[in-house]
């Protein structure tokens, strides 16, 4: 085997272990340190947030302009809110059916806090989470898979596993079903903020209706 083709093989296999070890070994034992990141959460994926933006603006390889520019804004937007009107309606049936203690607990409960949240996760939370888990992943590891549909599955996979300090089926299911979405918005779109919006629609929806208690650092024991 010619050495070039070791090398590559070398650096593929390096790549892969890094992808493993990050998204899919390192979150799921998060789990073990829950209580003491519970309300340290917001802070540590901001902060990560901001360093992999760092290694972004660094990597001259990258498109800088996935994290800012929009391309047919109005288009994405109603794409998006195409999808979120009907499922959020459905979603909202079925938490008023089986969590009616939790109907719209927050707001009704503590209405500064939830405005406070309503501006802040979007921006602190929704976006550098889509630096790392979109642009990141995709940008140093897309072209492991074989095709869009596995990449976008291993993504929400890993997304869902990042969540592993709530342990609760409901947030899993949540957080890899919005994977799946977020990662097809930005693999449609190129853009960083489609997604990102997105997220942060969706972040604010839950927490409204009150199934984003399932995704709240209160809620780990």
């Amino acid at each position: 085997m010619p050495e070039e083709e070791k090398n590559l093989r070398r650096k593929r296999f390096l790549l892969v272990a890094e992808c493993v070890l990050l998204f899919f070994l390192l979150p799921p034992s998060l789990y073990f340190w829950r209580e003491r990141l519970a309300f340290r959460i917001v802070p540590l994926v901001f902060a990560l947030g901001l360093l992999v933006y760092l290694l972004l603006r660094r990597d001259g390889k990258f498109n800088q302009r996935t994290l800012w520019y929009t391309p047919k804004t109005f288009t994405h937007l109603k794409h998006i809110l195409r999808t979120f009107f009907p499922a959020a309606l459905g979603i909202t049936v079925l938490a008023h059916q089986f969590l009616p203690d939790l109907s719209l607990s927050f707001p009704r409960s503590r209405p500064g806090a939830w405005l406070l949240v309503m501006v802040s996760y979007p921006l602190l939370a929704a976006y550098p989470q889509e630096i790392i888990f979109r642009a990141f992943f995709f940008h140093r590891y897309g072209r492991l898979f074989p095709g869009r549909k596995s990449a976008i599955f291993f993504n929400a996979l890993s997304f869902s596993l990042a969540h592993s300090v709530y342990f609760n089926w409901i947030a899993f299911s949540l957080t890899f079903l919005g994977g799946a979405l977020f990662a097809f918005r930005y693999l449609k779109t190129g853009s960083l903020i489609p997604a990102a919006f997105e997220h942060g629609l969706w972040g604010d929806f839950l927490f409204t209706i009150g199934i984003g208690w399932y995704l709240y650092s209160g809620s780990i024991r």
